[in-house]
């Protein structure tokens, strides 16, 4: 008896308590997701706005690899501010800069390669909701890094889910 009306509670808040809650837009909240493509890039991604349009988002990128005597390992971190716009609609524009640090290693055989570097990005992209909860975001970057100097171009399609 007790555990049902244990369940009897639990499906009552369930169905009772979104009802209640405020309405959420869309990027409410804190966003965590991760890159899908370019596949390999095995990178995470938190995000969160600031006032209506302007957005934070964090990345934390890990790459690892080994094979007999070869191995590789990549990893970054970083920080980006996006300005949004059409906050109230399912598909929000945005433009925004990011910075990064980086480092990476190779080791071939007797060969033990690494490097640090630091990145400047600008960033031009979109985030569709498929949800309020869930978006699928797309972007063009163009930036350089400085350390071994070079100029960078990507794009990526990322997934976010909003809590």
């Amino acid at each position: 008896m007790l555990i049902r009306s244990f369940l009897v509670c639990v499906a009552v808040c369930l169905v009772a308590l979104p009802s209640a809650a405020p309405a959420q837009t869309y990027g409410d909240g804190f966003g965590v997701g991760g890159v899908l493509l370019p596949s390999g890039a095995g990178t995470l991604l938190a995000k969160t706005r600031v006032g209506s349009s302007l957005g934070l988002e964090f990345a934390l990128a890990l790459s690892t690899y080994s094979n007999g005597s070869t191995s590789s390992s990549d990893f970054s971190v970083g920080v980006g501010a996006l300005q949004h716009w059409n906050t109230d609609s399912q598909l929000q524009p945005y433009l925004g800069a990011r910075v990064d640090i980086a480092s990476s290693s190779y080791k071939f055989g007797e060969t033990d390669e690494s490097d640090t570097s630091f990145g400047l990005f600008g960033a031009l992209g979109a985030e569709y909701f498929v949800t309020k909860r869930l978006s699928l975001e797309g972007e063009a970057a163009l930036g350089f890094r400085f350390g071994s100097f070079s100029m960078n171009t990507g794009t990526r399609l990322a997934a976010l889910l909003y809590f």
